[in-house]
């Protein structure tokens, strides 16, 4: 692989007498005209000694979309726990289960399988959970503009605005919940028709534009405050914070943080790197306890994302990037150049931010 070094140099947005510069290996040739059509988003804090935030950034524009794939899970898993929150019965040990469904579970299952799996399944159960009406409303609560959700993740009939019954199984009685949500606003926003060509449901080649008008939506700086917020709740007014409570912030950061084989998954199937895209996606480094990643992953339709909250001895960082690798832009022939290009620029940006922190200290 021939390796190009790209400077990029990232804008200090906090007041700091520090400038602070990083040289990302960007990634072989091919990558140069992804980087030139600026689908590379970067976002990126530095959290000093006494915890003060200092802001840089690679091409934001929270007007161009992006496809952010599994990402979402985890403004949605938030959101379910607050709303499950609003109810003083309910806790995340209380049985639930879908009306169709086969599993009766718990909360506590299920963001263990968001978090540690990336699984769709559970994401959809929080989705009937709270429906696409709370989470946007939540978004616009929140502050986070410049995001909407459409649709649950890889099932049937994903865009259906009604819900499906969730009940809940207590000591002595079931209390359920249904929502019937109203059609959102299509998207209008930059690059939000992409491609040459696209494979339809049936299996039909499709040549013109893939319309991404209808699809799920989070822009890298809302993603990225997510994060903040999560894990520096003070630094923010109340009702931007999420309401959590001290033990679901612990099994949630022990998720976050964990690896599939601390859960009993087979690291042969489930290995280390499987969701951390960051510092270890490209398999050149082995795994290091040393590092810790509370992190969330995408990937879809050629995007390649994550959004994670670092901490290696004194550096701690909040990173947070995007990269599209569907250089042939046919959407939906599973023909992606995730492991040639995407997974060895997020593995590489983050080890070199890392790496050059650490240095510093």
């Amino acid at each position: 692989m021939i390796f190009i070094i790209l400077i990029i140099n990232l804008g200090c947005t906090a007041s700091s007498d520090q400038q602070f510069i990083n040289r990302f290996v960007a990634g072989n040739v091919k990558l140069l005209n992804t980087i030139k059509n600026n689908d590379i988003q970067v976002k990126l804090t530095v959290i000093d000694s006494i915890e003060n935030f200092i802001e840089y950034e690679y091409n934001i524009d929270t007007n161009r979309y992006f496809y952010p794939a599994s990402t979402v899970k985890l403004p949605i898993a938030l959101f379910a726990l607050e709303k499950l929150n609003e109810n003083k019965i309910l806790s995340i040990d209380t049985p639930f289960m879908l009306e169709d469904d086969t599993l009766k579970t718990t909360f506590k299952n299920e963001l263990e399988k968001v978090f540690i799996l990336s699984d769709n399944r559970a994401n959809n159960r929080f989705f009937e959970f709270i429906g696409q009406d709370y989470i946007n409303k939540k978004f616009e609560a929140k502050g986070f503009f410049n995001s909407t959700i459409f649709h649950r993740l890889s099932t049937s009939n994903s865009s259906k605005l009604e819900g499906k019954r969730v009940d809940f199984f207590t000591n002595d009685s079931i209390i359920s919940f249904k929502n019937n949500n109203k059609e959102s606003k299509k998207l209008k926003l930059k690059n939000i028709k992409k491609g040459k060509g696209y494979i339809n449901s049936t299996g039909k080649m499709i040549k013109q534009e893939m319309d991404f008008s209808e699809k799920n939506y989070i822009s890298i700086s809302d993603l990225h405050r997510i994060m903040k917020i999560l894990f520096f709740p003070e630094k923010f007014n109340e009702e931007e914070r999420f309401s959590l409570t001290n033990k679901q912030r612990e099994i949630l950061f022990d998720y976050m943080s964990g690896y599939p084989k601390d859960f009993g998954y087979s690291p042969e199937e489930f290995p280390y790197y499987f969701t951390k895209f960051f510092i270890y996606g490209d398999k050149r480094l082995e795994w290091d306890e040393n590092i810790i990643i509370y992190n969330k992953v995408g990937f879809a339709y050629g995007q390649l994302s994550d959004v994670a909250y670092i901490k290696k001895g004194n550096v701690s960082i909040i990173l947070t990037a995007t990269i599209d690798v569907n250089t042939n832009k046919i959407y939906n022939d599973d023909k992606y150049d995730y492991d040639s290009i995407g997974f060895p620029f997020l593995a590489e940006i983050s080890r070199n931010i890392v790496n050059s922190l650490t240095d510093e200290n």
